[in-house]
Formats: structure tokens, sequence, C-alpha cells
């Protein structure tokens, strides 16, 4: 009878005092968010572990800043720093994105904050998300409604007022918001209906945001349709366009597009149930609500987080599929340049050339004409003179060490793209891609990461203050994401040189390689058996080549 008095006593003492949680059999079981005997304490690993997501992510979109600056100021003919830090589309979105990362890893990383300014920290993150995804679907807009733009303003034109009006509301909100919320004028009922009801708006918001954000993408990477192709090409049947476009990059575009929309979507979702949280929260388990707020959290995480994904290349930001609609179009211009260097080859009048001028063609790269280690003389572009003619494999040799560089397989002279066959798979000639420095370089990197891991984890081990602890895990997220993006760089570095020592430059022309006087070359027949131009054929010797700036 006594026991069952004192388990009587106990549950009552934890109904009574467990007031982040629940109670089972005397023990209080706690919210995720919370931990301790009477779920009162804030839970240290939570905070931790998304504080420190989040602010990687805010110095990440920091440090794409500072890069995306030098590089301007890098390719300004006359350097300024006023000039390398104006405004863009780009350096917006990093400020944005830094922004929203660093209110949200504040809110974790504060946990014991006063209620109205951490209720203020949670809901100003929106309206920056907000901001970020109504630049994109603006920026889309005059993408695909101007025609014949031959160079694009660095920041919004056309689209900047209305892009200005629905940020005019949408932090009149916010601004709404933290005037209500941390002001005495108000109850802490009416505090919690208020906060409600502008989740709710920002919720519509984004919601109306997706829909332009899907109309849009869906319009310029799904229907490759927009003003950024050129005269006539719009009304080319997606089939024969197709066909001409970067496949790869295209999916990829359709890859971004598509999860950020789902991303958003769900956000509007646990938006939407956090509101309506007053009638279901209660009816479902404990287990299922810290799910649920673990979820709600890594999808707000994953909606900050793809802006720097798909910003990644901070100094070139031409090559940004987001930024450049154009960057799935790089076939089809590369079969224009092709179209057009044919036709002009054809107007050009043939040079007949004088038998006491004739000399033997002289490749440009090595100078030596006698050698049969660099493969066959090719004429890969429609260059003549001093520049036409190439050994083929100093050609393929210069354009491996270039390969890097998004325009090596064009003509730095006459802008003729080079046609090539590839003979090889690209892991094949994983030799030649992959330098001793290389591997040098990733075995330190691959080092550096798991000296940065074990690191955190022995302060993590040692130290019981949270505030060390997380700045050790905070460095140590940091010094992992950089060796991350140096291990990409240097894979994707190693596939391009790869690929390229697996192709085959076809001559554009053949037959006769001597000159007259004037250092032109003699145009001449194809010759070819059944329609097929007899390629020469090449050694695997590389010469090594002359000093150049890549």
């Amino acid at each position: 009878m006594g026991w069952s008095e004192n388990s009587s006593d106990l549950q009552s003492h934890c109904q009574a005092n467990c007031s982040h949680g629940e109670c089972y059999n005397g023990t209080c079981f706690c919210e995720i968010q919370f931990e301790g005997v009477q779920c009162a304490e804030p839970s240290v690993g939570y905070h931790v572990g998304f504080a420190s997501v989040f602010l990687l992510v805010a110095a990440t979109s920091l440090i794409q800043l500072f890069i995306c600056i030098h590089a301007e100021y890098a390719r300004l003919k006359t350097p300024s720093f006023f000039k390398a830090c104006r405004i863009t589309n780009q350096k917006f979105l990093y400020i944005l994105v830094f922004l929203a990362a660093l209110l949200r890893g504040l809110y974790f990383a504060y946990p014991a904050s006063t209620d109205e300014w951490s209720s203020s920290l949670l809901s100003a993150y929106y309206p920056v998300l907000l901001t970020g995804a109504s630049l994109i679907v603006c920026f889309w807009a005059e993408v695909f409604h101007l025609r014949d733009v031959e160079e694009r303003p660095p920041f919004l034109s056309k689209s900047f007022l209305g892009f200005l009006a629905f940020n005019i509301i949408t932090y009149s909100l916010l601004i709404a918001e933290l005037v209500i919320t941390n002001t005495q004028i108000h109850s802490e009922e009416d505090k919690r209906f208020f906060t409600n009801v502008f989740n709710g708006c920002y919720a519509i918001l984004m919601f109306i945001v997706v829909i332009f954000f899907l109309i849009y993408g869906v319009e310029v990477y799904f229907k490759v349709r927009g003003g950024f192709l050129h005269e006539g090409e719009s009304s080319i049947p997606l089939g024969i366009i197709s066909q001409s476009i970067d496949t790869a990059q295209l999916h990829q575009s359709r890859l971004g597009l598509v999860s950020q929309a789902m991303m958003l979507l769900i956000t509007v979702c646990f938006l939407l149930s956090e509101i309506l949280g007053e009638f279901w929260k209660k009816k479902v388990p404990l287990e299922s609500r810290n799910v649920f707020d673990v979820l709600f959290r890594v999808v707000e995480l994953g909606v900050a987080l793809w802006f720097p994904c798909v910003l990644w290349n901070c100094m070139r930001p031409d090559q940004l599929w987001i930024l450049n609609p154009k960057k799935i179009l790089k076939r089809l211009d590369i079969a224009t340049s092709l179209e057009l260097t044919s036709r002009n080859a054809e107007d050009a009048s043939p040079k007949i050339p004088d038998e006491n001028g004739d000399r033997k063609a002289e490749c440009w790269i090595c100078y030596d004409t006698d050698t049969t280690e660099a493969g066959s003389m090719i004429f890969p572009c429609a260059c003549k003179g001093d520049v036409g003619a190439v050994h083929h494999e100093c050609l393929k040799r210069w354009l491996i060490e270039s390969a890097n560089n998004p325009s090596a397989l064009i003509c730095k002279v006459c802008q003729t793209p080079y046609q090539v066959e590839t003979k090889a798979r690209s892991w094949s000639q994983i030799n030649v891609a992959i330098t001793p420095w290389h591997w040098a370089q990733t075995a330190g990197l691959v080092l550096l990461m798991c000296g940065s891991v074990g690191g955190a984890c022995a302060i993590i081990k040692f130290y019981e203050d949270s505030g060390i602890r997380l700045l050790a895990v905070s460095v140590a997220l940091l010094i992992v994401y950089i060796c991350c993006r140096f291990l990409g760089l240097n894979t994707v570095m190693a596939y391009q040189r790869a690929k390229v020592s697996a192709f085959k430059i076809v001559s554009t022309r053949t037959g006769h390689t001597s000159v007259n006087e004037m250092g032109e070359f003699p145009t001449v027949q194809d010759l070819s058996v059944d329609g097929r131009t007899q390629d020469s054929i090449f050694t695997s010797s590389r010469p090594a080549l002359p000093t150049m700036e890549m």
C-alpha cells in the first residue's frame, strides 16, 4: 500500500514538473530540444549540432563572397576596390545566405535567450530566404522575357521594381512582428497568436515564390525556351535543340531546380503544420514530434545550403547554370561556330603556291619539322600561315595542360572549336591525368581532414564547456568543408585531363604541308575513301611544351 502511494506521488510530481516533455512511470521523457530531470535545460547536443552547421554555411558564404570580390578585382583592367564590390546577383545571394545562416546559427547557439528575441531570430530567417528566392525568380523572368540582350546587367533591370515591392511587403511583416513580440502591451497568448499569423504570411509568400520559381524554371531548363536563345532558335522543336545541348549540364540544372522547389514546398508544409500544432501535437507520440522537429530543421538547412552549392564557382559566374542559362547551350554555340567556319572556308579562294617558295609546315608549339615522335602534322582549325599546322601530340599535350579552361578546345586565334573523336575511355587515361603532385595534395588533404575530426573529438571528450565544444566542432567542420572542396576540384581537374587525354584531334583539311612565301597554306581537296577522311596514326610520346601562361 505504501509502495502504491509512493508511486502515485512520483507520478504526480513528474507531471507537475515535466515542462518540455511527457511523463512515463514517474520519469520525464524530454522533447529533443531539452534535457535534464525536469526537461527544463536546453539540449547541448541538439543546439551545438545545428548551430555548428548553420554557422559553417554562413562562414562558407562569406568566404565565397570574398573570393568573388577578389576575382572581379583581378579581372578589372583598371583595378578598383569599389568597382569590385559593386552589387551583382551572385554577391547579393552570398550576402543573403550569410545573413540567413547567421541568424539561424545564433538562434541555436543561444538557446537560453529570452523567448521574445528567440522567436524573432527564428522568424527573421524566412524573409531573408524569400529575398534570395525572389531574386532568382526575377532574374529568370528577365532571362525568359528579354530578347536580344547582348550583355545583361550585373543586377536586376526590368524586374527590379517587382523585386523591391515584394520585399517591402516581406520585411514590413518582419518589422511588425518584431514590434509586437518585443513589447509588453500584449499578453503571451496574444504574442503566440500573432507569431502564428506572421508565420502563415511567410508560408503564403513562400508558396507564391515557389510557383513562379517552377514556372520560369520549367520554361528555361525543361522546355529550353526564353530570351537567352538566339534569334530563330526559340521556334526550333525541343527534340532538335536537345541534340545540340550539354545534356549533363541540363540534367544537373533540372536536379538543382527540382530539389530546391521540393525543399521550399516542404518548408511551407512544415510552417503550416507548426501553426496548427496545438491541434495535433498533443495527439501524437513524443518520438514523432521529435522526428518532425529534426526533419523541419534539416529541410531549413537544405534550403540555405542549396545556394552555396549552386554558386560554387565564385570566380567565374558565367559557368554557373543558375546565373547563365546559356551554359546548357554550349554545344549549340559550338555547332553554330563550326557552320560559320565551314562557310568561310568555302568562300575563300584557293591560293596556288609558288614552286620556288614551298617550304615544310612547321609546328607552332615545338617548331620541329623533322620529328616523328610527336605524331602527324594536322590542321585542326581555320588558321593559316605559321599557326595553322601543329603536331597531334603537341596539341594534345597542350590541351591536357589547359584542361581546366572551359574554352580550351577552341582555337585562341580563329575561335574555331577543335573537332575531336573519343578513342578510349577516360578512366583508362588516369595515369596521364593524375600527376605526383595531385597524389601528394590529395593525401595531405585527407590527413588534414582526419586530424581535424580527431582533434574535435578529443576536445569534446576532455572539455565540458559547451562554448569550447561548439568552437571545436565549427572549426573542424570548416576545415572538412574546405578540404572536401579542394578534393572535389582536384577530382574534376583529373577527370578533365583524363577526358582530354582520350581525345583524338581531327584535322579539318589534309594534303600538302607546304606554304608559299606569304605563309599561307594552299587549299587542296580532302583525301577520303568512302566518304571518310584518312586519320593519321599518332604515337604515345609527348614532348616537353614551351613555357606558357595558363
